[in-house]
């Protein structure tokens, strides 16, 4: 089963794990061997990985919005080209016109020219980002989000039972927009550079072979700092990224509705998130610190030593030798070099740092692209479902959440016939919901076979087969929407045949619209999250909400985990008589420690350990004298 998150002081795991703090699976990090792994992988990227995973995000962005995308490349072209125009051509015509004593109207009209051209520069710069940005940018964060939501929807639920992928998956969402950024960045830099290093290659070509070559020494040595620099910044995030994750679930206890009573009624809790908070954040400056050192230097070559080193103390210093001592260089000449050759380092620096930092930006992006195309475990079948189903009927099935991990049901036989009203019983762990589960496909047995009409359900279309069954989770939820939403669970028609059935389910499920609470009725917002008007439910109205989900949709096969839980005595009778007479024609199966619910089952399934030991109707049950007499002679006091 998958961890406890009930609250624990100082709990450890040591098995190949990080500490394991307050939280449960949310606290999981991934194991030494799993980073580890991460580690070689990130050290086996070449560049042509790097330069396919690039141009996947490629296409991605250019489907998504291809508009912004385009403009965004153009732009990039336009400024290098300007700059060129500006700092170099003009600034040099303008010197060289001063020193050779040419007319002021030379100078006005190449001043105007280049007046003109930054108008224009203006202008593409604001419909870029007062409108390509605003307007065509967000669409490719929203198609990103769209389909890593749509992935999502699809995951096995073993996913999250594995903290390996789980990390994945938190990796993907966390880092999408900060991937589009960066890809986004990166393709900006590689064609505004690309674009000066060749405008600025042929202009040396003719005038400055020396300037070459301080250009190609700062290039060799940013090749070489660079993919040493990203590459530590790449592990670097990989190895803080569970200390994040963990650190980022603490702050998200502290501010959620769902945790604010028990932190204020168990202060020693406080205590023991703040610790996990530290001891993040500890781990996170120590795995910083550890990479801090080799950072610095590799920085300090790539960013100096290549760069302002080699134009300003070397190239530099040799121009000013030529112009004041040999006097072969004029002012003019000495200002226009000079900036051609910063330019042309600049430009080949930020384009021999791209590899490095495409090759960081990669590892994510192929965090992304597996997770987008990751294929459920559980697949559909072929044929349709069409007819009503007779009969369900669960032969020999074993099941465990993951391999090698002990087995949760073991040799299950059940047949649940149209009509029947089913309930399993037990003790908590005894494996009832993770029944349920697989008689729902959420799961598929390790062995035996489930089957509906005698076609085991695997063949069977996913969807059609889901459709006929209505289920109310012990871990419901309450969305943040209307009451009318939280029923229909779906796109709303918002006619009267809708609203009719709306509140008949509501009527159902005995949750009543007369409240004063609910001021708009079936369009009352829940929760307060959002809406100033919006309403809190109680558990019991909350899980009235849920059965009335459940009811809306009119399936054949109902199947309730705890349905009455949260329900006062009176309430769970009037909730047992009402469904009694709803489902009198629907197949019932649901899970309940309050055996005041079971008398009336059809076949009641005790179950222990993952094993069904007792079966039978109330009264078989009872005469047996077994698992299930002795639980009910424990609650007998509360019916008698």
């Amino acid at each position: 089963m998958p961890p406890c998150t009930v609250c624990r002081p100082e709990i450890t795991r040591r098995s190949g794990k990080k500490r394991i703090g307050l939280g449960g699976v949310f606290l999981q990090s991934i194991s030494v061997e799993e980073r580890r792994r991460q580690k070689v992988e990130d050290k086996k990227i070449t560049m042509k990985e790097a330069l396919e995973r690039q141009l996947y995000f490629f296409r991605f962005c250019f489907k998504a919005s291809p508009g912004h995308f385009l403009i965004h490349v153009l732009g990039s072209i336009k400024v290098e080209a300007f700059i060129f125009l500006e700092h170099t051509w003009w600034i040099g015509y303008n010197l060289r016109a001063v020193e050779e004593g040419m007319p002021f109207s030379k100078l006005a009209v190449s001043t105007l020219l280049i007046f003109i051209l930054f108008i224009f520069h203006q202008l593409t710069d604001a419909v870029y980002n007062q409108w390509s940005s605003v307007k065509l940018k967000p669409l490719l964060y929203q198609k990103l989000r769209e389909e890593i939501y749509e992935k999502a929807r699809q995951m096995d639920l073993a996913c999250y039972d594995n903290p390996a992928f789980y990390n994945e998956f938190i990796l993907s969402t966390t880092e999408a927009d900060r991937c589009v950024d960066r890809f986004l960045e990166d393709v900006y830099t590689f064609f505004r550079r690309m674009t000066g290093a060749v405008i600025f290659f042929l202009f040396l070509c003719g005038n400055s072979g020396e300037g070459l070559l301080i250009a190609g020494a700062g290039l060799a040595i940013t090749l070489l700092s660079g993919k040493l620099y990203y590459a530590l910044q790449a592990r670097l995030r990989l190895e803080i990224n569970p200390a994040e994750r963990r650190r980022a679930y603490s702050h998200r206890v502290f501010y959620l509705l769902d945790y604010a009573k028990e932190l204020r009624l168990h202060e020693r809790v406080k205590d023991l998130l703040l610790k996990d908070f530290y001891e993040c954040s500890r781990d996170i400056r120590q795995t910083s610190m550890k990479y801090g050192r080799r950072l610095w230097l590799l920085g300090f070559l790539k960013d100096f030593i290549a760069g302002e080193f080699l134009v300003y103390g070397v190239y530099a210093a040799w121009l000013l030798w030529k112009m004041t001592v040999e006097k072969r260089v004029s002012v003019s000449e000495m200002v226009i070099l000079f900036y051609a050759v910063r330019s042309l380092s600049s430009c080949c620096s930020q384009l021999a740092g791209m590899y490095p930092k495409m090759r960081l930006n990669s590892v994510f992006i192929e965090k992304i692209r597996k997770f987008l195309e990751y294929r459920p475990q559980i697949k559909s079948g072929s044929i349709p479902v069409k007819d009503a189903w007779e009969s369900l009927r669960l032969s020999h099935v074993d099941f465990s959440y993951s391999q090698g991990g002990g087995q949760v049901l073991k040799d299950i036989n059940m047949e649940i016939r149209r009509g029947q009203k089913i309930a399993l019983v037990g003790y908590n762990g005894a494996g009832k919901s993770t029944l349920i589960k697989l008689i729902m496909r959420l799961y598929d047995p390790d062995s035996g076979e489930i089957t509906r009409n005698n076609e085991d359900i695997r063949s069977l279309d996913l969807a059609g087969y889901r459709s006929q069954i209505g289920a109310v989770f012990q871990d419901y939820k309450i969305y943040a929407a209307s009451l009318r939403e939280n029923v229909v669970m779906d796109l709303c028609a918002m006619d009267k045949k809708e609203t009719y059935e709306v509140e008949k389910s509501l009527y159902d499920a005995r949750f009543t619209l007369t409240d004063r609470k609910l001021k708009y009725q079936t369009e009352t917002p829940l929760t307060t999250e959002f809406e100033k008007d919006g309403v809190n439910l109680s558990g019991g109205e909350s899980q009235k909400v849920a059965i009335a989900r459940a009811l809306y949709r009119k399936n054949d096969l109902i199947i309730m985990d705890e349905p009455s839980s949260a329900l006062d005595p009176m309430a769970e009778y009037q909730l047992n008589k009402a469904l009694r007479e709803i489902a009198a024609d629907k197949t019932v199966v649901f899970i309940s420690h309050r055996l005041s619910t079971t008398r009336d089952a059809d076949c009641i399934y005790m179950m222990e350990d993952g094993r069904i030991v007792e079966q039978g109707t109330h009264s078989q049950l009872l005469a047996g004298n077994g698992k299930y007499a002795q639980m009910w002679n424990a609650q007998a006091g509360r019916y008698c």
